[in-house]
């Protein structure tokens, strides 16, 4: 990341910065850095993302975790993946 942002030293990202914030400041300076893809077959980024775009994926990000809780589901995942 220093070589991206001169003022990303390690310590600032662990101790200043959430996991979010540094996975988009990654991402936003290899844009930067290459420019953005040439491949239409890639996934749109939350970046370029209208507010309600963003909302409806996090509201989607939501209703799965919601389900991901329920007993049902966990015995879904018991039977493929195991006790965890």
């Amino acid at each position: 990341m220093a070589l991206l942002y001169p003022w990303a030293t390690k310590e600032y990202l662990l101790w200043e910065m959430t996991i979010g914030q540094v996975v988009a400041y990654h991402n936003i300076g290899i844009e930067i850095k290459y420019g953005p893809s040439k491949d239409p077959n890639e996934k749109q980024s939350i970046k370029n993302m209208s507010r309600k775009e963003v909302g409806e994926l996090q509201r989607d990000a939501r209703r799965l975790m919601d389900e991901a809780k329920s007993k049902e589901n966990k015995s879904q995942y018991r039977e493929k993946y195991g006790d965890v």
